[in-house]
C-alpha cells in the first residue's frame, strides 16, 4: 500500500475488514457487540461529551450521520424520535448499524456512500453529524464542504476530529513513547510507542497499524478547513483521553479522568452552523 497518495479504496478496504473497535472487542454477536460498543462509548470516549451530541433536542428533526459505523449515534439520534439517515463507505459497518437498530426496535435510512460524495440533496438536513470520521478520508475538505452541501440553511453541524496537541509536540512526543513503553501501554491493533516514530505515523495507526488514513491537526488547522468549507464555527471542546488503555488510569478518580478529558485530549470537537 502507497502511504503517500491512499484511495477512497484502500480506505473502504481496510474498514471493512477491521470495522470500529474490531480489534478491541473481537468477534461478538450483534447484541454482545451493541452493549459492548455502548458501554465504551459511555465509560471513556464520550464519557464528558454527552450533552454535545445534544440528543434530547433533536426530536422529529432530519438527521444525518456520515460515517456511521457500527451504528452508536445513528440509535441514539433514532431514540429520541429524530428521522436519521446514515451512510458509511462499507457494508460492514451498515450491517451493524442496521443489527443495533433491529435490537433497539428502531428504525433509520440507512445506505452506502463516501463522505466525499454523499448521496443526498442540497439542503436536506437540520442537523449533520460525524464522529471521529472525516479525518479517515483522503480529502477531508471534500468531506466538510459535502457535509455544508447537504446541511440546511440555520443547521448545525457536529465534526470531531483528531487534535494535534501537547502530547505531539516535537520535544514531547519522544517522552511520550518512552512513557507508553515502560507502562506497558498498547493501544489496539497496533503497538504505537514502538512502530510509530513520527506524529503522523502515531495517528494513523490509532486505529490499527495498516490503517490507510489518519491524519490529525490542530484545532486551528482543522477551524480554518472548515471555515474554507462555508461552516460558521460556533464553538470547540476537547474530549476523549483514552483512559481505558493506560493500566492504572481505569481506576483513577473521576475528577483525575475528567482533567485529561480536556487537557490531554486526542479529539476536538466542533459545533458548527451553516449560515
Amino acid at each position: 500500500m502507497n502511504r503517500q497518495t491512499p484511495s477512497i479504496h484502500d480506505v473502504r478496504e481496510y474498514w471493512e475488514r477491521h470495522p470500529l473497535l474490531s480489534y478491541e472487542l473481537g468477534e461478538l454477536g450483534p447484541v454482545e457487540r451493541w452493549l459492548a460498543l455502548d458501554l465504551v462509548k459511555k465509560i471513556d470516549v464520550e464519557r464528558f461529551a454527552l450533552s454535545y451530541w445534544d440528543f434530547e433536542n433533536q426530536v422529529g428533526k432530519n438527521v444525518l450521520d456520515i460515517g456511521c459505523g457500527p451504528g452508536w449515534l445513528t440509535v441514539k439520534y433514532a431514540t429520541v424520535g429524530a428521522h436519521v439517515h446514515a451512510v458509511d463507505l462499507t457494508a460492514a459497518a451498515i450491517k451493524m448499524a442496521r443489527s443495533a437498530l433491529e435490537i433497539k426496535g428502531l428504525s433509520a435510512s440507512l445506505q452506502l456512500g463516501s463522505a466525499e460524495s454523499l448521496p443526498f440533496r442540497d439542503n436536506s438536513f437540520d442537523l449533520v453529524v460525524s464522529s471521529g470520521v472525516l479525518h479517515h478520508t483522503p480529502n477531508p475538505s471534500m468531506g466538510f464542504a459535502e457535509a455544508f452541501r447537504v446541511a440546511r440553511p440555520g443547521a448545525t453541524g457536529l465534526i470531531t476530529l483528531y487534535r494535534l496537541g501537547i502530547l505531539h509536540r516535537q520535544f514531547v512526543f519522544p517522552f511520550v513513547r518512552l512513557v507508553m513503553r515502560i507502562a506497558g501501554v498498547r493501544h489496539p491493533g497496533a503497538d504505537l510507542a514502538k512502530t510509530a516514530s513520527t506524529v503522523e505515523e502515531f495517528v494513523r495507526q490509532y486505529d490499527g497499524a495498516n490503517n490507510p488514513v489518519g491524519i490529525g491537526k490542530t484545532e486551528r488547522d482543522w477551524e480554518t478547513d472548515l471555515t474554507s468549507a462555508g461552516w460558521t464555527v460556533v464553538s470547540r471542546e476537547r474530549h476523549y483521553f483514552p483512559s481505558r488503555m493506560v493500566p492504572f488510569l481505569t481506576r483513577a478518580p473521576r475528577w483525575l479522568q475528567k482533567l485529561l478529558d480536556r487537557n490531554i485530549a486526542t479529539m476536538v470537537y466542533f459545533t458548527l452552523r451553516r449560515e
